[in-house]
C-alpha cells in the first residue's frame, strides 16, 4: 500500500504532467492552422528549423527525440557560439544538473545525486565516458573539463544502469572526439583575457590514403589567477594545463571502421585557495593568525607547492556493420596521477596541512556489443564489460599540530577493483507507434583495499593497517513503453542503478561503504512542430534511492571521506525548448523543479557549535567540535529547487562580414554544498544567483577567419564554488570566478 504522503507526491507529478501535456497539443494545434502555407520541408529548414541531433544514448544512433530519456545535446556548432569551452560550461543550459570543480576533482551531480570527493575506492555516481570508454577516476582530471575539438557532447538525467552499469544512479555524461576524416582540414584559435588568461588550440585533419587518416588535437592554457594569497604574494586558482590527442582512423571497406586514440593531459595549478569566512565563528589558533581577510577574492594562506597532475589515455574502437547486427569492440587504458597539499588550518600558521603524495591508478577496460539490425518488429542489444584497476592514495598529515608526533612516512592505499557485467536488452514494436523496450544488467564487483597509517592518523583512532574484501552484485533492469507518431514522442520508463560500494580512502574508518542503489519512474513528451522550427522536450520523474553515500568532513584526516545515508527520495519536472523562428536565430532555454530530500538519515556526521569553546574536551577553547545530527526530511547537498536558463545565438550579415551575437543566463535557487548545510551554522550554503555570459564574432568573406569577443560572469556575481564548516577551525570558502573578458581570434583551412 502507497503511503499518503508518496500518493500525494504522485499527484503532485500528474499535475504537472497533465498541465505539461498541453505544449506539444497546443504546438501542433499551431502547426496545423499553418499548414496551408507551409512550406516544404527543405525549403523550411534552408530558412529555419532546429534539426535533427543524432545521439548515442542508448548504444545505437538515434534522433534525440525518438530516444526515452531525458537528455541534452550540444553538438560543436552550438557549443563554439555559446562560448562552451569546457564541461562546467553546459551547468548554463542542462536542467537539474549541477557540474563543479573542487581540489581538481570534478564535481557532478543530476537531480541530486552525486559526489563531492571522488578517489580511489569510491567514484562518482555520474558515469563519465570519454570516447566510448568508462572513465575510473575523475580525480584531477582537467582533460574532462576542458573541451578540445568535441564531436559529440551528451548528457543523461537519471539512472542509466541497463545500459550503463555501475556508477549511473545520477545519469551519464559522454564525451566524443572529433573523428578523423577523409577531409583535409585544419583549425587554429588564441584568445587572451582578464587575469593574464592564455589560450591556444589546434586542429590539423589529414587524409593519409583512401582508407586511412589521421587527426591531432591540444589546448594550452595559462592563467594568472584571481584570488590572492595576501600573506605568501601569490595569486590562486591559477597556472596551466595542455592537452595532446591524436587519432588514427582506418576505414579499409564499408564494414570495418577501426580508431585508434591516444591523450596525454598535464596541469600545474596553485588551487589551494581556501579562505576562513568572515564573521563566523572561528576557532582559537585564528586570531593569532589574523583572522580571515576581508576582501572576498583574498586569503591568507601557508605558501606551498602547486598541485600537479597528468594523466596518459589510449583507446581502441573497432566496429564492425553486416546486413543483420554491427559489432563493436572499444577497449581503452589510463594512468594518472595528482600530487597536491592543501593549508587545512587556512591560516599562514603552520599547524595542519594535508599533504597528498600521490593519488592516482592504471586502469583498463574492454567492452564488446552486438546491436542487431532487423527488418521485423523485434530488435536487440547484448554486451559483456570488464573494468580492471589498480589505485593508490599516498598521504601524509604535517604541521605543528603534529609536531610531538614521530617523523614517519606517509599513509599508504592501495585498491584493487575488478568488475564484470553484461547485459541485454530487447524492443519490440507492436504497432507503428507504440514501441516496448526491456532489458537488464547483471554486474559484479570485487575490491581489495589495503592500507598502512602512520602515527599522526593513528592518534586520531586510526588502525596500523587493514585490509578488507569487499564485492558487491546487484541486477538493473530496465522498462520502457513509448508511444511515437512522428512529431510527438510519449514514454514512461522504469530504471534501477547500482553504485559500486568499496571503501572511502585513506581509510580512517576501515569498514565497507555499502553500495547504492535507486529505482526511478519517468515520463517525458518530445515533440517537434512548427515545420520543425520549434522543440518541446519535457520529463517528470520520482526516484527513490537506499544507502546513498553522503560526503563529510573527517575530524581525523581534515579531508572529505563517504559514509552511507538511510535513504533519499527525489521528484520533479525538466522542460527544455529550442526554436528557430529563421536560419540565423536559435533561441533556446530550459526551467526544472527538483524536490530531493533524506528520507531517513540519523546519526548524520556533523558539526557543531559551542561558543563557550567548553563542550569538546579533546579540544580546548574549540566552539566546533565533531558531533552526529539527524538530518531526515533535510534536503540533499547540490540540489536548487529551481532552475531556470536562456541562451540565443543570432548570426547576420554585416556588409559583406557575418556577425554573430550569442549569450547564455540562468537562474539557480539556493543549495546546501554539504548534508545539513554544514551543521549547526548552516553556512555550507550557496545563496540563488544568476550567471550570464556573452559573446560574439565577426567573420570576413570565405569564412576562414572569425575575431570574437566573450564576457563571462557579466554581471560580476560573488558566489562560491565549494563551501564547508571544518572543525574546529570554521567555515571555508572557495571563491568563484569574477567578471572575465577577453578577445578571440579563429583561423580554418
Amino acid at each position: 500500500m502507497l503511503s499518503k504522503k508518496t500518493i500525494g507526491k504522485v499527484q503532485v507529478l500528474f499535475c504537472l504532467m497533465s498541465s505539461a501535456a498541453a505544449l506539444p497539443a497546443y504546438a501542433q494545434e499551431v502547426a496545423a492552422d499553418t499548414s496551408a502555407s507551409a512550406q516544404p520541408a527543405d525549403a523550411a529548414a534552408a530558412e529555419g528549423g532546429v534539426g535533427d541531433i543524432v545521439v548515442t544514448a542508448q548504444r545505437r544512433s538515434e534522433r534525440l527525440q525518438d530516444v526515452p530519456v531525458a537528455i541534452t545535446a550540444v553538438s560543436p556548432e552550438v557549443a563554439q557560439k555559446l562560448g562552451i569551452q569546457n564541461v562546467r560550461d553546459l551547468n548554463l543550459a542542462t536542467p537539474s544538473t549541477d557540474i563543479g570543480e573542487n581540489a581538481g576533482s570534478i564535481q557532478m551531480f543530476m537531480r541530486g545525486i552525486g559526489a563531492i570527493y571522488v578517489g580511489p575506492g569510491l567514484e562518482s555516481p555520474v558515469a563519465i565516458y570519454l570516447d566510448g570508454a568508462y572513465l575510473q577516476r575523475t580525480f584531477g582530471m582537467n582533460s574532462l573539463l576542458n573541451l578540445v575539438d568535441p564531436g559529440s557532447i551528451e548528457i543523461l538525467r537519471g539512472p542509466q544502469g541497463t545500459l550503463y552499469g555501475r556508477n549511473a544512479t545520477g545519469g551519464v555524461v559522454r564525451v566524443s572526439s572529433a573523428l578523423p576524416s577523409r577531409d583535409y582540414e585544419g583549425q587554429v584559435s588564441a584568445e587572451y583575457g582578464r587575469f593574464d588568461h592564455k589560450q591556444v588550440d589546434g586542429m590539423l585533419n589529414v587524409p593519409l590514403s583512401d582508407t586511412l587518416s589521421v587527426r591531432v588535437a591540444g589546448r594550452y592554457t595559462d592563467d594568472g589567477g584571481y584570488i590572492t594569497n595576501t600573506f605568501a604574494g601569490r595569486k590562486l586558482y591559477g597556472g596551466y594545463d595542455y592537452t595532446a590527442r591524436g587519432q588514427l582512423r582506418w576505414q579499409p571497406n564499408e564494414v570495418a571502421d577501426i580508431v585508434l586514440g591516444f591523450e596525454y593531459q598535464k596541469s600545474k595549478k596553485r588551487k589551494d585557495a581556501g579562505a576562513l569566512l568572515a564573521g563566523a565563528p572561528l576557532c582559537y589558533v585564528c586570531t593569532p593568525a589574523d583572522g580571515p581577510p576581508s576582501n572576498f577574492y583574498e586569503t591568507r594562506l601557508s605558501d606551498l607547492p602547486a598541485w600537479r597532475s597528468r594523466m596518459l589515455r589510449s583507446w581502441m574502437k573497432a566496429s564492425l556493420s553486416f546486413d543483420y547486427f554491427d559489432l563493436t569492440s572499444t577497449t581503452s587504458y589510463e594512468d594518472d596521477k595528482t600530487v597536491q597539499a592543501a593549508d587545512n588550518d587556512f591560516t599562514p600558521a603552520d599547524i595542519f596541512v594535508f599533504d597528498n603524495r600521490g593519488v592516482g591508478g592504471k586502469t583498463f577496460t574492454q567492452e564488446f556489443q552486438l546491436a542487431s539490425k532487423l527488418d521485423g518488429p523485434f530488435n536487440y542489444l547484448v554486451g559483456i564489460n570488464y573494468l580492471h584497476d589498480k589505485a593508490f592514495f599516498n598521504v601524509a598529515l604535517t604541521g605543528d599540530a603534529y609536531a610531538s608526533l614521530p617523523a614517519e612516512p606517509e599513509v599508504f592505499n592501495k585498491v584493487k577493483t575488478e568488475s564484470i557485467s553484461a547485459f541485454l536488452e530487447g524492443s519490440y514494436q507492436l504497432t507503428d507507434q507504440i514501441k516496448i523496450t526491456a532489458g537488464g544488467r547483471y554486474t559484479y564487483d570485487k575490491r581489495r583495499v589495503e592500507g598502512v597509517n602512520n602515527a599522526g592518523f593513528q592518534a586520531f583512532g586510526a588502525p596500523t593497517s587493514y585490509v578488507v574484501n569487499p564485492d558487491f552484485s546487484a541486477f538493473t533492469p530496465r522498462f520502457v513503453a513509448a508511444w511515437d507518431n512522428g512529431p510527438t514522442n510519449i514514454y514512461y520508463s522504469f530504471t534501477r542503478g547500482f553504485k559500486a560500494g568499496g571503501l572511502s580512502t585513506p581509510a580512517t574508518r576501515p569498514g565497507a561503504i555499502r553500495p547504492e542503489k535507486i529505482f526511478s519512474h519517468e515520463i517525458g513528451i518530445k515533440n517537434t512542430a512548427l515545420d520543425g522550427m520549434l522543440r518541446t522536450n519535457l520529463s517528470v520523474f520520482y526516484y527513490k534511492n537506499k544507502d546513498l553515500h553522503v560526503q563529510i568532513i573527517d575530524a581525523t584526516s581534515g579531508g572529505s571521506i563517504t559514509e552511507n545515508a538511510g535513504s533519499a527520495e527525489g521528484y520533479g519536472a525538466e522542460l527544455e525548448v529550442t526554436a528557430q523562428p529563421s536560419g540565423g536565430l536559435v533561441i533556446g532555454g530550459s526551467l526544472s523543479y527538483l524536490h530531493a530530500d533524506y528520507v531517513s538519515y540519523p546519526n548524520a556526521s556533523a558539526v557543531c557549535f559551542d561558543s563557550t569553546g567548553t563542550a569538546n574536551a579533546n579540544a580546548p577553547g574549540a566552539v566546533l567540535y565533531a558531533c552526529s545530527k539527524d538530518y531526515s526530511g533535510r534536503r540533499v547537498p547540490h540540489a536548487p529547487r529551481y532552475q531556470a536558463s536562456i541562451n540565443g545565438s543570432y548570426t547576420f550579415d554585416l556588409g559583406s562580414w557575418e556577425a554573430n551575437l550569442a549569450g547564455v543566463a540562468q537562474y539557480r535557487s539556493s543549495f546546501d554544498f554539504f548534508a545539513g548545510a554544514g551543521g549547526d551554522l548552516g553556512l555550507d550554503r550557496q545563496k540563488g544567483f544568476v550567471m550570464a555570459n556573452v559573446s560574439g564574432y565577426v567573420s570576413p568573406p570565405g569564412g576562414n577567419l572569425r575575431l570574437g569577443f566573450y564576457v563571462d560572469n557579466l554581471f560580476d556575481k560573488k558566489y562560491s564554488v565549494f563551501t564547508s564548516t571544518y572543525q574546529p577551525y570554521g567555515p571555508v570558502y572557495i571563491a568563484g570566478e569574477p567578471i572575465t573578458y577577453g578577445a578571440r581570434i579563429q583561423y580554418k583551412f
